[in-house]
């Protein structure tokens, strides 16, 4: 049994337009299939950590929902290989828990270690008081940055000034 979270559409459907509730448990049958994750997959897919799912939907753009799941069944994990710290799961048994707050996941985002909080930065959409807090509680150059780039789309931001000149 495994915890994690889970994203979905605005009003907890999944991208394939199937509707989910809270403490509900949903099963798929695998017809003989093995479980595995990925594009095509063949179960249930969710994360450890929630800003890991965030690489997956596009909370930056999309109004989305996040849930608290457990895996009730058979699962397996994957572990993306480019980037190696992404916890990720599939499973033929999941109990939805409860969708979080939004509240909840500022929270959670700002509870975040600093690398972490960057990739939380990269995929949920703050308004401008969270943008406020999150530079206030991190206090970093980087996340002021991450903030920049990815929630007020400043290009430049990570681009190198060709002024500048190096002495000889």
């Amino acid at each position: 049994m495994k915890e994690g979270y889970k994203i979905f559409n605005k009003g907890l459907i999944n991208r394939y337009g199937m509707k989910f509730e809270e403490n509900h448990i949903y099963k798929i049958n695998l017809n003989g299939e093995e479980l595995k994750y990925g594009n095509n997959g063949t179960g249930i897919h969710f994360a450890k950590r929630l800003e890991d799912c965030l690489r997956y939907y596009d909370g930056l753009n999309k109004e989305i929902d996040i849930a608290k799941v457990v895996s009730l069944g058979y699962t397996v994990e994957y572990s993306d290989e480019y980037y190696g710290y992404y916890d990720l799961y599939a499973t033929d048994k999941i109990l939805i828990k409860s969708k979080i707050t939004r509240e909840e996941i500022i929270k959670y985002g700002l509870d975040l270690s600093d690398i972490r909080v960057l990739r939380f930065i990269q995929g949920f959409k703050l308004n401008e008081l969270e943008k406020e807090l999150f530079k206030l509680k991190f206090n970093s150059p980087l996340v002021n940055k991450y903030i920049a780039y990815y929630q007020d789309k400043d290009e430049d931001v990570f681009k190198i000034d060709s002024k500048i000149k190096i002495k000889k």
